[in-house]
């Protein structure tokens, strides 16, 4: 299944992304967020929007991103997609990273990327997140807990992946200061359990699952 964006979407995130990118540790990020109404997101746009939103977050850590969702405390369903949007993105990076890194990390005489080990690893990454995208925007759309269940279990389970996969990948390198990696895997581990833990969750999908058989 491929969830395809609507205009007014693909500009919210290529806007988002384009103010990101290049200030992800300015001072004033979270001001010019709020002049683009991230905060009002819950109020003002669809949980698709803020799923995309928090989709471009993810993908550069934004910090803090997910403790504001949206402006809406109560609205722990939002929040919760909102969270599995974020994982996503951070998966996203995190794979992007080890790719880059194996394409040009040698060993042996040639690119740790052009051994299989290396490919299969990375492609179980990839697969595990586009097999977790539909799920969250899906989501978004349904809003009930079971398909806010899975998408936060999918989400999580998929960037947990790509954050243990980039640990094999880049070796013990991955583990010091000098990199980000290390940062990306204590974020995503949080945020495992943030709005609910993936046993949690499996036991909400399982619980609707019976009281559908059951009704």
């Amino acid at each position: 299944m491929k969830f395809v964006l609507d205009e007014e979407q693909v500009a919210l995130r290529d806007a988002l992304d384009g103010l990101v990118a290049g200030n992800r540790t300015a001072p004033d990020l979270w001001k010019r967020l709020d002049e683009m109404g991230i905060n009002d997101l819950a109020v003002d746009a669809s949980p698709v929007e803020v799923a995309v939103a928090f989709e471009v977050l993810g993908r550069y850590a934004v910090p803090d991103a997910v403790a504001s969702t949206a402006g809406v405390p109560d609205d722990v369903e939002l929040a919760t997609v909102a969270t599995a949007a974020y994982l996503l993105g951070a998966g996203e990076r995190v794979l992007a990273d080890s790719v880059a890194y194996a394409k040009q990390r040698r060993q042996f005489g040639r690119e740790i990327g052009s051994y299989q080990a290396i490919k299969h690893r990375l492609a179980d990454v990839r697969i595990a997140l586009d097999f977790a995208r539909p799920l969250v925007y899906g989501a978004a759309l349904d809003m009930s807990p079971r398909s806010v269940s899975a998408a936060k279990v999918s989400a999580g389970d998929a960037a947990y992946l790509a954050s243990r996969t980039g640990l094999q990948v880049h070796g013990a390198i991955g583990y010091t200061q000098e990199l980000e990696l290390s940062a990306w895997f204590t974020a995503i581990r949080e945020l495992q359990s943030a709005y609910g833990t993936a046993a949690q969750h499996r036991r909400r999908i399982l619980d609707s699952l019976l009281a559908e058989r059951q009704g």
